[in-house]
Formats: structure tokens, sequence, C-alpha cells
């Protein structure tokens, strides 16, 4: 019997795509219900951490992945809500708004405060923690360490509810699931760092895992492997989803002047860059490069789902245009051969 892994990327409220997917494959195949392995970051993360305490707590899948998408939907005032800064930088932020380039990243603090996702995260698993996870059901979630000691410093971090005893400061089983999502969602200049503590342990400060890996794949590849779940890498069968490949770039035409290329206009404040052009390609390049190295390795027992969205939609961009654009993505995507691919591997499942 093949590992069974559901993979879910990073990018912000474009994880309404993502559970839009989730919810029309679910329908034909019901996979859900059969996946051995979530692995998510950032927004995937919230999204890897719901499904594996559902499976875990036997909810509907069905209904708990509708749930989701209700809450991309209709809760996104709530998940972006503005942070009340000081006078300096609401002046700021007004400023920008007014010449179209504000609604985040922030730039002299977090853009948001994370209540509201702090509100939605715990209504969907409560005060549960990353032990209450079957360990049946293998949990991979990204996000970053920022201290980790005076030695190694900042490091790449998978949370998992796996035992892997050869990597015991990987632990944090009484860690509640709701910390876990926020750590991986604190996407740095949108949401604060995220503090983790447990048990009288402080685990310190955390930020959004897309910094490394927007793309989980690998990351739940290595912790199946290393729980031991498989052999080989010939028993896994992965399906991978994007939040929707962005018709963004930067020209030639938006550089002119690379030795004038700094902070400001790789954010495209002081340039016609895309907004957030900075953070926007990290997620991207990061995402795609973690495709192609599984891609390498998995073969056909990989599909990925990422489909192009017709115009560009901002990570905190939640208006009603926002969403008939990911809508149409979803449309564009089940008309591909890739969608056929994706169903054929589902229902082997």
């Amino acid at each position: 019997m093949p590992f069974k892994l559901v993979s879910c990327d990073g990018g912000g409220i474009r994880g309404y795509l993502t559970c839009r997917i989730l919810q029309h494959l679910h329908e034909q195949t019901q996979f859900l219900d059969k996946a051995d392995g979530f692995a998510g970051t950032s927004t995937g993360g919230l999204i890897a951490v719901a499904l594996a305490d559902g499976r875990t707590q036997g909810k509907d899948m069905a209904q708990l992945v509708g749930t989701l998408t209700a809450h991309y939907r209709d809760d996104a005032d709530k998940i972006f809500c503005e942070n009340e800064h000081g006078f300096l930088d609401k002046t700021l932020d007004e400023l920008l708004k007014k010449f179209k380039k504000g609604g985040g990243p922030g730039i002299t603090a977090a853009q948001y405060e994370a209540s509201g996702l702090t509100e939605i995260g715990k209504s969907l698993v409560g005060e549960r923690r990353l032990s209450s996870i079957s360990s049946d059901v293998v949990l991979a979630v990204n996000t970053v360490c920022l201290h980790r000691d005076d030695k190694i410093g900042w490091a790449p971090f998978t949370i998992t509810n796996q035992n892997l005893e050869h990597e015991s400061w990987l632990d944090m089983s009484a860690v509640k699931l709701l910390d876990v999502a926020l750590a991986s969602a604190a996407a740095p200049s949108y949401f604060p760092p995220h503090l983790i503590t447990a048990d009288g342990v402080d685990y310190g400060y955390f930020a959004d895992g897309a910094i490394f890996a927007n793309n989980p794949i690998m990351n739940g590849v290595n912790v199946a492997i290393a729980a031991k779940h498989i052999g080989n890498l010939d028993q896994i069968e992965a399906l991978s989803i994007g939040t929707g490949q962005q018709p963004a770039s930067i020209s030639e035409e938006m550089v002119k002047d690379p030795d004038d290329w700094g902070l400001l206009k790789w954010f495209g404040i002081s340039s016609i860059a895309p907004k957030g052009a900075l953070m926007e390609l990290m997620l991207t390049t990061s995402a795609e490069n973690q495709y192609w190295m599984a891609r390498l390795v998995l073969g056909d027992r990989l599909v990925r789902l990422n489909p192009p969205l017709p115009k560009v939609v901002g990570l905190a961009t939640h208006t009603p245009a926002s969403y008939d654009l990911m809508d149409k993505a979803l449309e564009t995507s089940m008309r591909s051969p890739t969608w056929s691919q994706a169903i054929k591997l589902l229902e082997r499942w």
C-alpha cells in the first residue's frame, strides 16, 4: 500500500483556492478520508493542521473543508485585522494607501494583528495539542525558529506529531495545534512573530515557514520516511496543491538602474514593481523549487495542481474581485489534463 500524502502551499488569502480545489477533489474521490499524511506551510499549515485534526477527531471531511472555505471567504476582515500601531506608523500607512501601495506588508510594524486568526484557529482545533493527532496520520508543518540557541541561531523547523527519536529537539508534542498553525502563518511584516510556550517550556518566537519552503512537499516526505511509515520513495504517492500561479514578474523596464534597487523598490513602494514583490518572489520560487525536487524523486506518483490566476491576487487581498479570480483559476484547473491526472491518482487511494 502506498503512503498517501497531501501537501498545501502557503499564500495567504489564496488558501481559499486551495480549499476550493480540496472540496471538488474530495467530492469526486473522498480522498481526504484515506490520506496518510498532511504537510503544510503558512496558510497551508493552517489547512493541514485542521485536516489532520479532523481525521483524528472523526469529523466529516467534506463539511470541514466547507468550513475552511467559508472562513477564507467570509472572515477575511477578521483574519486581516489591521494592527493598531502608533501615530507615525498609521500616517505612513495612510500615505501608502493613498497611492495604492498599502494593504500589506507593514513597513514600520506588522500590518495585521493575529487576534482574528487566533479566534478562527481555536474554533477549528480548540485547545487540542500536537500529541492529540493520531500517530497513524503524519502531520508536518513548516515554520522558522528565530532563535534555537547561541550556537545554531535561527533554523528551519518542521513541526510534526511523529516521534523522531534521533531529533529530540523536534519534540513539541505538548504544544497546542493552534500555536503550530499560528507559528507557520506568521508572515514577516504581515503578522507578528509567534511565541510558543507549553507546559512551562519556552520555545521562543517563530515566523512563517515560507521563508525556506513555501511548498512543504519534501518536508512531508522526509518526516514520513524518518518516522518509518515507508521504507523507500517508491511507496509514496502525493498530491501537491498550490495557491495559484501569479502573473507577476520584474521586467527590465521596472529595474532600470539596478544599483538603485533597494528594499522599498523590492516591495513595490518606490517602483512600479508588483506590490510586495520581494515576498511574492520568495514564495513563488521557493514553492516551485520544492516541486521540481520532489518531481525528480517521485515522478508520476506526484501530481501538482497550481492553476494560473488571471490577475495578481495579493496575500491579503480579499475583495470580491479577488475571489472571482480564484474561482476562475479553479475552473481552469478542472478543465486541465493535470486535474484528470489528480483524479486518477486519488481514485487509487
